[in-house]
């Protein structure tokens, strides 16, 4: 199972809201996802670092469903609508251990 995790920070303007809106049309349009959650930052900032506004969490089944998932053209035209959303963003993708969640 691949790991793909997401997070950005709102640019200062934009509407939270509407990000959400926007990912949330990835899973209806975009084959290949077995699970996605996402959400906005809760709780008062901690000493633990830089928070972020938001994350999203998608797992694929292979490398090569993740690559279908970053090249297909709804995915890009959504990254082309979210860029100028965003103040900042990161993505970390990883390879979970057999058994893991």
């Amino acid at each position: 199972m691949i790991r793909h995790v997401f997070l950005w920070k709102v640019a200062k303007g934009a509407d939270p809201q509407e990000i959400i809106r926007i990912l949330d049309e990835l899973p209806t349009k975009v084959p290949g996802i077995q699970s996605w959650s996402r959400g906005r930052h809760q709780g008062a900032p901690g000493t633990s670092g830089a928070l972020w506004d938001g994350a999203l969490i998608t797992d694929f089944a292979t490398w090569e469903a993740l690559q279908l998932y970053s090249d297909h053209p709804f995915h890009s035209d959504v990254v082309d609508r979210l860029t100028p959303m965003f103040a900042d963003r990161a993505v970390c993708d990883f390879e979970l251990p057999a058994g893991a969640r």
